[in-house]
C-alpha cells in the first residue's frame, strides 16, 4: 500500500491527471540545478500528487509549473512537501500541498530549452 492510498478523505476531489511538470526548489539560489521534471497522478484545489526522480524533504518549498497539452509551462504555484513515498521502481511519489495561486514566473530560460525534449 503506498502513501496515495492511504491519504485521508479530502474535502476536495481529486482529477487523475498525467501532465508532465517542472519543479525546482523555492526560493531559488544562484547554486540550484536546472529545474527537475517531474509527472502528476492527480491533481486538485489544494494540491498535487508528482512522480519524481530524486526525494524531497518534507516541508520543503518547491516552485511546480504543469505543462499544458502544448507542452509549455504555465506559472508555477508554490507547494509544500507533506509526505514523499519510495517505489520499487527507484522513482519517488511526492504529496504536494499548494501555498500559494500559480503567479511565478520561471528563470528566462524556457521548459523546452532546460529539458530537450527532441526525439534524435
Amino acid at each position: 500500500m503506498s502513501a496515495h492510498d492511504c491519504d485521508p478523505i479530502r474535502r476536495e476531489s481529486r482529477d487523475d491527471v498525467l501532465r508532465i511538470a517542472d519543479y525546482r526548489r523555492f526560493p531559488p539560489t544562484g547554486s540550484d540545478p536546472s529545474p527537475g521534471l517531474g509527472f502528476t497522478r492527480d491533481l486538485s484545489d489544494a494540491g498535487i500528487c508528482l512522480g519524481v526522480d530524486a526525494p524531497e524533504s518534507i516541508g520543503s518549498l518547491l516552485c511546480v509549473a504543469i505543462r499544458g497539452l502544448e507542452g509549455l509551462a504555465g506559472l508555477g504555484a508554490i507547494h509544500r512537501v507533506v509526505w514523499c513515498s519510495a517505489e520499487r521502481d527507484g522513482r519517488y511519489w511526492l504529496g504536494l500541498e499548494r501555498i500559494s495561486d500559480p503567479n511565478v514566473r520561471w528563470a528566462t530560460e524556457s521548459s523546452a530549452e532546460a529539458h530537450d525534449l527532441s526525439i534524435a
